[in-house]
């Protein structure tokens, strides 16, 4: 049984997106770990000790208030929407979130996480920030980030843009499960700014995975922000694949010209695969 992780702040986004890692892990016969993360304040100055310790216990208290509070909601969405066989573990933990984050992928064996995402969320910051970017890339899971209102139809066109480098095939390989378990169709798109790509590489390609359920498409245009776009439009794509690279990688899959389009326009969920250093 694969493993999903849901961090959440409680949000109405975060919500949404945990009702969409439910039918997602109905789908694919998975489990889901939902994670809330406080951190204590920093206190500077003269305080005492004594009051210094007050201020972290009602910090502490009020964090685990709000988590035992919540916790009847989200059984209540999966009871609403016939999700609760869903099994469900809830983490509250204290420290630095990408910290525990890792932490706890590491200790569940978790294979992918799931994110609500709107461009202004506490969590999205913690993840896409620009003084985390080079920390999570170091993640060794996927992460599917999912826009505000969106909600879970199933599968049946897989976008994933690629290089046809060697190392985007794990994540290709990954990909054909879930769309095997769909029925679902995946789109092999390649963003030509010149019109020249490698004809060769694309053939072995085509030749290594003749039998699964692949299609390769190729749009040139100078810009590969739109390219995506409209192979989105034109391609009816529900789930976005994408395999990052380095830093500069990130800033611009996720910059304001790329993810906010996708998460204003509620276009698709994105789902980033990092890329494994050899």
């Amino acid at each position: 049984m694969k493993k999903i992780l849901f961090p959440t702040d409680f949000s109405e986004t975060a919500n949404n997106a945990f009702l969409y890692a439910l039918n997602l892990a109905k789908s694919i016969d998975a489990q889901v770990y939902v994670l809330h993360v406080y951190e204590l304040p920093m206190i500077t100055g003269s305080l005492s000790a004594g009051l210094i310790q007050n201020v972290y216990e009602t910090v502490e208290l009020g964090s685990f208030d709000n988590f035992k509070d919540n916790i009847p909601q989200l059984r209540q969405i999966a009871d609403d929407n016939g999700l609760n066989e869903i099994p469900i573990k809830f983490i509250l933990e204290e420290g630095n979130f990408l910290y525990i984050l890792r932490e706890i992928i590491g200790e569940e064996s978790v294979d992918f996480v799931v994110m609500g995402t709107d461009g202004n969320s506490g969590i999205e910051k913690m993840l896409f920030g620009s003084n985390t970017i080079n920390a999570i890339t170091s993640m060794k899971v996927p992460i599917l980030s999912v826009p505000h209102g969106m909600s879970f139809k199933g599968f049946k066109n897989i976008g994933f843009t690629t290089v046809f480098d060697q190392k985007d095939k794990d994540a290709l390989k990954y990909l054909i499960e879930i769309a095997n378990r769909h029925q679902a169709k995946i789109h092999c798109m390649h963003v030509s700014k010149d019109g020249k790509f490698n004809q060769q590489a694309m053939k072995d390609w085509q030749d290594q995975f003749a039998g699964d359920p692949i299609v390769f498409e190729i749009y040139h245009d100078a810009d590969p922000v739109n390219a995506v776009l409209d192979f989105i439009k034109e391609k009816q794509i529900d789930l976005l694949t994408v395999v990052s690279r380095n830093k500069g990688f990130f800033d611009k899959i996720f910059s304001p010209g790329f993810t906010k389009k996708i998460a204003n326009k509620n276009i698709t969920p994105l789902f980033v695969f990092h890329e494994q250093k050899s």
